[in-house]
C-alpha cells in the first residue's frame, strides 16, 4: 500500500512546471491545477490509510478465525483481498485526478 502514495507522488511531481510571469488566467488555473493536485494526494493519502486499517482489522480476525477453525482460512483471506483493493480503487482516482492537473506555462 505504500507504494502507491510513492507512484502518485512521481505522477503529479512530473506533472508541475515552472513559469516566470503569470496574468490574472494564469493564475486562475494555477489555483486550480494545485487545488487538483491536493485533491489527488489527499484522495490517495485517506484510501491508502483506510485500506491500511480495514487490511489490519480483517488480518487480525483472520488470525482469530483461523486459530479456532482452519477451514475459515480461504474464506477469510478474500475479505482481505477485497480491503486491500481499497488502496488500488484510491490510486485509480488519484490517477484520474492528476490528469485533469493542467498547469499554465
Amino acid at each position: 500500500v505504500a507504494i502507491y502514495g510513492i507512484i502518485i507522488a512521481i505522477i503529479l511531481n512530473s506533472k508541475m512546471k515552472a513559469s516566470d510571469t503569470f496574468g490574472p488566467q494564469q493564475m486562475d488555473d494555477l489555483k486550480a491545477a494545485c487545488y487538483t493536485v491536493l485533491a489527488a494526494g489527499l484522495a490517495v493519502g485517506v484510501g491508502n490509510m483506510a485500506c491500511g486499517v480495514s487490511v489490519g482489522i480483517v488480518g487480525s480476525s483472520c488470525a482469530l478465525a483461523d486459530a479456532q477453525n482452519s477451514s475459515l482460512f480461504v474464506k477469510i483471506l478474500v475479505v482481505e483481498i477485497f480491503a486491500s483493493a481499497l488502496g488500488i480503487f484510491a490510486i485509480i482516482i488519484g490517477i484520474l485526478q492528476a490528469q485533469a492537473a493542467v498547469f499554465p506555462n
